[in-house]
């Protein structure tokens, strides 16, 4: 079973990579079969290669995030806040859930985002 030190270091490198629009990193924490809502209810991409077609797309954005809360975890889930800022925008919230296989990689990232969840 993973720590919570090594599930944390997981979410933490996800929000640089994130935020530095580094695609291949980004993509190279998730597990081949991984699935990502995003956002949740809306849309679901299955499979790396989805995953990363998505993570394109979205590094095009500009954008910056930053982990506006701390990090939860609970066995193999953590659960985070992300600030998102965007020019012309109000910073809003965004709120991650991931789960982790044994391996430390993402297997399922749920996002919950809510441009009304103002900071």
């Amino acid at each position: 079973m993973l720590s919570r030190d090594e599930i944390c270091s997981v979410v933490e490198s996800y929000v640089k990579h994130l935020g530095n629009h580094d695609v291949d990193q980004l993509v190279a924490l998730f597990a081949d079969d991984a699935v990502q809502h995003e956002p949740l209810g809306v849309r679901s991409y299955r499979g790396i290669e989805e995953i990363r077609g998505f993570d394109t797309e979205n590094a095009k954005v500009d954008f910056t995030v930053s982990r506006y809360s701390p990090i939860v975890v609970t066995g193999r889930y953590a659960s985070m806040q992300l600030r998102i800022q965007r020019e012309g925008m109000p910073d809003f919230l965004a709120s991650d859930l991931f789960e982790f296989d044994d391996d430390g990689r993402i297997v399922s990232l749920s996002v919950v985002l809510d441009p009304q969840a103002r900071v």
